[in-house]
Order: structure tokens, then sequence, then C-alpha cells
């Protein structure tokens, strides 16, 4: 299971507080970089967003009476490990929010009913009592399950669902 999250960070220190942070007081490792790229596409007839894929890109390319590419965020950051647990974090490189992107992964499982737990608790000692995170929690209006996700198995499917509602209820779409 992979939470998505937003470490908000209004004074701009924020990816080197937190590499002192997992490097020096939880005794993590840097492990390699890490990026993320994300392309929205509006539908003309409808205005729904779609968040792309390589394979999805190929079929909106062929389709560009359809859907027209309405915004693009880059991410670039770097990788920890710290035990069982790899936490991923990038900057926007092209925009004024003041903060940086999260994914934290708990590798000894994939289902989220034994993962939520523990992850919630790791937040909570990854981050600084002085930070605030933002992170998108399903409700009853948008489940996994009500978009054809698992409630039961997490996949990448379900970390990109958690990106596109992240970016709308932070009104960076």
């Amino acid at each position: 299971m992979i939470p998505v999250l937003l470490w908000k960070d209004n004074n701009g220190q924020g990816m080197t507080k937190f590499h002192e942070r997992v490097t020096t007081t939880l005794l993590g490792s840097y492990r390699d970089k890490w990026g993320i790229q994300v392309k929205l596409y509006r539908d003309n007839k409808n205005d729904v967003i779609v968040e792309a894929e390589r394979e999805m890109e190929n079929i909106l390319e062929k389709l560009k009476n359809l859907w027209h590419l309405r915004q693009v965020m880059v991410y670039d950051g770097y990788t920890y490990i710290i035990g069982d647990f790899l936490i991923r974090v990038a900057y926007p490189k092209s925009t004024n929010y003041k903060g940086m992107l999260m994914e934290v992964e708990y590798t000894s499982t994939i289902n989220p009913h034994v993962a939520a737990p523990i992850l919630d608790e790791f937040i909570e000692i990854l981050k600084p009592p002085e930070i605030e995170i933002v992170k998108w929690k399903p409700d009853d209006k948008y489940s996994f399950s009500k978009i054809g996700l698992s409630e039961d198995t997490f996949t990448r499917a379900h970390t990109d669902y958690q990106y596109m509602m992240l970016f709308k209820s932070e009104n960076l779409l």
C-alpha cells in the first residue's frame, strides 16, 4: 500500500529538513533519484479529466479531436529506505506551490487493511511536529471500489487515483 501525501513547506526548506530527518534522526539511507510526471487531459465534450500513463497517452494522441492536453506537472526528487519502508519525495519543477509530494510504501504487504495502521504510525514518526501533511483518504463518495478498484489488494492504479484526488482536493489541477 502506498499513501500519497503533500508535505506543506512554506519556507522552501522542506527537502533539506526531510533529508536530515530521514538520514540522521531515523537512520534511513538515500537509495536513488525519483520523479513523476502527470499529464492531465480534458474531454472536449464532457469536461472529464483523466490522468494518463504511457499506454493511455498513445491512445489519446490518436484521438486528438476528442481530448486535449490540459496540464503537465513534473516532480523531481529522491527515494529513501528505512527498514521495510520506501519513501519517495519530490518537489514540483515549475510551479509556485510550496511543498513536496511524498509516497510512503510499506513493502511487507499489499493488503491495505494490514498496511494502513502501520503506515499511519510510520508517517507520524516521519514528519516533524511543525510540518503539515495533507493526505487524501477514500470515503463513501470517492472510494476505490466505486471506480472498479479492489478494496483488499493495493495496486499502482490505487496510487494513481490517490494522486488525482489529492491534486483535486488541493486545487492543484
